[in-house]
């Protein structure tokens, strides 16, 4: 089988008690895509609607009115990821305070730092995608995320005006837009007894990478305030379908309505506890 045709696959199996076994893939290709396919008709139909609910809200904001060039732009960092090399050599928390400081030099940037996540997010070999919904579990909602990594790579260096192979002390960005409209890396790489400058220099282009490669293409924070109040609304308005609400239901019977839907079935108790 060619690299390319392979997918790691994780199949989650649960048991749905008379109507037997429902069984629930995930198949992640080289890509990067994700695919979820269900043996419950039921159940598929609800991930399909799911998934285009999510591909038009990806055009709704690739349509929506750009940032302006003076709006702030919220910048959420995570804890610096230090290699196990360099973990007995570098003070993580000194390294992190002058990272901020450094990215919180431009009044366009508001810096905010990501700290105590759930379990999910903090396991080793947790996915952007897994820290990034743990931080979003914690309320918070940037324009960009910045993931920092420091690490030693391969480098070229000189020895008696001969070229030899080193280790770098290097410092790493990720930055991606929090709307899907760009991704980046900032980076730059010393000498161990360079640090302090590798990291202000790794700063300083990751300012730069958020303020002239994605700023110019991030959505206003008016647009998609409107687009997730919408986007909520109709969450809300599946609900109430699902529960068989009334309009003239009040909040006491809507509630209730809502918990005996729950027992009755998965599909509402699960849009109930997203909501």
């Amino acid at each position: 089988m060619s690299s390319r045709a392979f997918v790691a696959s994780l199949v989650a199996f649960s048991l749905t008690g008379c109507a037997g076994m429902v069984v629930t893939t995930t198949k992640t290709g080289l890509d990067g895509k994700t695919v979820v396919t269900s043996s419950d008709p039921a159940e598929q139909a609800r991930i399909d609607a799911e998934a285009r609910e999510n591909e038009d809200y990806a055009k709704a904001i690739a349509a929506a009115p750009r940032r302006a060039s003076q709006d702030l732009i919220e910048v959420a960092v995570f804890e610096t990821s230090v290699s196990e090399e360099l973990s007995k050599s570098v003070d993580r928390e000194k390294l992190e305070a002058m990272l901020l400081g450094e990215l919180s030099n431009d009044p366009r940037l508001r810096i905010v730092p990501v700290k105590g996540l759930s379990s999910s997010g903090l396991r080793a070999g947790a996915s952007t995608e897994e820290r990034i919904d743990a931080a979003r579990g914690k309320g918070i909602s940037p324009d960009v995320w910045v993931f920092p990594a420091v690490f030693l790579s391969d480098a070229v260096g000189t020895s008696g005006g001969k070229l030899v192979s080193m280790k770098a002390f290097t410092v790493r960005g990720d930055v991606i837009s929090a709307y899907g409209t760009g991704t980046s890396q900032a980076e730059d790489k010393g000498t161990l007894f360079q640090n302090e400058q590798v990291v202000k220099n790794t700063a300083a282009r990751t300012r730069s990478v958020v303020l002239d490669q994605l700023g110019p293409n991030l959505p206003s924070r008016e647009a998609v305030a409107g687009l997730q109040k919408a986007r909520m609304q109709k969450k809300v308005a599946t609900i109430e379908e699902q529960a068989g609400i009334l309009p003239e239901d009040d909040a006491q019977t809507r509630l209730r309505k809502i918990l005996e839907a729950a027992k009755n079935g998965p599909k509402p108790a699960q849009a109930a506890a997203q909501e």
